[in-house]
């Protein structure tokens, strides 16, 4: 071979050399195929079909779909139809471009029965097929649950409530007479972990108190919705602030970024305040009390699933004292003392605009303005709410222009006693249970069940779980130079989803 020859091999030899490494460098710089949105598992009723329709990101050459170990398409999708028996399928989805291969696998159930699946902690409605159409008489179970924290709800017709917090396949069973359906609930855990806490607060309207205008802080050209904005500033979320709810009827509505569930046999929430013990109650083997401003507590679901508390019915958590309060262990000493302990339901309250906002007296005089906010009910009852030299802000809402302000709920037995008989001690004594700022927040009845919810007519409703609270005070009292009884609430949460157990009871 010539020199030339060789020269003109070496020449070839080169330029084969570069565009490999060409190739190559073009093969290393394409980005994978990425195939997203297919289920880990597949349930499908005998003799239906699925399709599977992946997501693609990245230039894709070809889809190959692998079932049972045979290539069965070619294809952006693929349809399953499902053979006459049940079993159990492999799938492998596998995706090309130059110089990748990526896949995906997925397990296809093939059942005899109705499969349906939702996410946690959220409300879906089950319908049974349609034989049960019609039927006043269908029973509903649940079958070997993987999980307690669930809750089905019912009327014993053809269509149920289900949610649960944890995740896993749930067997319904339906039956009325000889007729027998099963059902799968496949419960899979959202994209976004869900927070415990409180999530938004939708509304806020405390009635006059001395502590109004302060927690949160007023300042002027504050608006409603900027007292909005404090609001959540200081209840949304683990880290929070006490707010207050005024006198009686004054209240907060918050919500959740999920539905609490009703978790049977347990408490479901609770909303904290900042109620504690008497330290030095000079009365002997008294029931507990000390600081106990109970505030009534509203739940509802979002039947609409609009993410708001708008067309939504209110229920009434039943405390033990919405009717009555004869049963709780201090309502004798306090008819002693000549309390008042009447229970009104429907009750409304008025409150007025302060005429004068000028205070009297120093530090030692305890009242400074008896008569300061004025009101009346529909009882046809009235009087003054009392402005005492230690807060000196009006208690009137600050943010409210309106001239009278009208509330309306149950107002509860009035529950504080002066022990001292001199008006230097009072203990505000607590409710057995069904109420916020009632008792310590470490304590099991701080916490809420969602079985104790009654309608408007005092029936007692079966809610499968709820996304919105209300809280507003129950109690019209004043208490000496401690002032008025005024709710105050902190921190909300989820007692399943921040994995706390309180057992419950059955008043």
């Amino acid at each position: 071979m010539n020199n030339k020859h060789k020269f003109l091999v070496c020449l070839i030899g080169i330029l084969f050399f570069i565009g490999s490494c060409r190739k190559e460098t073009i093969e290393q710089m394409e980005e994978a195929p990425v195939l997203s949105g297919i289920e880990s598992d597949y349930y499908v009723l005998v003799r239906e079909s699925i399709v599977i329709r992946p997501a693609l990101q990245n230039r894709i050459d070809s889809i190959e779909w692998i079932l049972d170990g045979r290539k069965v398409a070619s294809a952006l999708q693929y349809t399953f139809q499902a053979p006459g028996n049940a079993g159990t399928h492999s799938l492998i989805v596998i995706a090309h471009n130059r110089g990748n291969i990526v896949q995906e696998v997925a397990t296809i159930t093939v059942g005899r029965y109705q499969h349906v699946t939702t996410m946690t902690n959220t409300i879906l409605k089950v319908e049974a097929s349609q034989k049960f159409a019609n039927l006043t008489d269908v029973k509903w179970e649940v079958l070997n649950p993987p999980s307690e924290l669930f809750r089905l709800s019912d009327n014993r017709t053809s269509s149920a409530l289900f949610a649960s917090v944890s995740l896993g396949t749930y067997q319904l069973k339906v039956s009325s007479g000889g007729l027998v359906d099963t059902i799968l609930v496949t419960v899979r855990q959202p994209d976004k972990p869900y927070s415990p806490y409180i999530a938004k607060v939708f509304d806020y309207l405390p009635a006059p108190g001395q502590f109004v205008n302060e927690l949160p802080k007023f300042n002027a050209g504050d608006t409603y919705e900027t007292m909005i904005t404090k609001v959540s500033n200081d209840l949304v979320g683990e880290q929070t602030n006490m707010i207050t709810l005024g006198g009686w009827g004054g209240y907060v509505v918050v919500g959740f970024d999920h539905t609490i569930v009703n978790v049977a046999g347990r408490r479901d929430f609770r909303i904290e305040g900042n109620a504690f013990g008497a330290a030095a109650n000079p009365r002997p083997n008294a029931p507990f009390g000390g600081s106990c401003e109970p505030g009534v507590v509203m739940v509802a679901y979002d039947k609409n699933k609009n993410g708001k508390p708008d067309e939504d019915e209110w229920y009434e958590i039943r405390g033990s004292a919405s009717f009555s309060a004869q049963q709780e262990p201090w309502y004798s000493l306090a008819v002693a003392k000549g309390i008042d302990v009447r229970t009104f339901r429907g009750y409304e309250m008025t409150y007025h605009r302060p005429a004068s906002e000028i205070a009297t007296g120093g530090p030692q005089n305890h009242i400074a303005i008896p008569n300061y906010i004025r009101w009346t009910d529909n009882q046809g009852q009235d009087g003054y709410k009392i402005k005492n030299t230690f807060h000196a802000q009006t208690y009137y809402p600050g943010w409210i222009s309106e001239d009278k302000i009208t509330y309306k709920g149950i107002r509860l037995a009035r529950n504080g006693v002066d022990e001292s008989s001199g008006g230097s001690y009072y203990v505000l004594y607590g409710f057995r249970y069904g109420y916020v700022d009632n008792y310590p927040n470490a304590h099991d009845n701080s916490g809420i069940d969602i079985d104790w919810a009654i309608d408007k007519d005092g029936n007692r409703v079966t809610l499968p779980g709820i996304d919105f609270v209300k809280v507003y005070n129950g109690i019209d009292q004043e208490n000496g130079w401690l002032g008025e009884a005024s709710t105050e609430i902190g921190r909300g949460e989820d007692l399943h989803v921040a994995g706390k157990k309180i057992d419950t009871i059955n008043p």
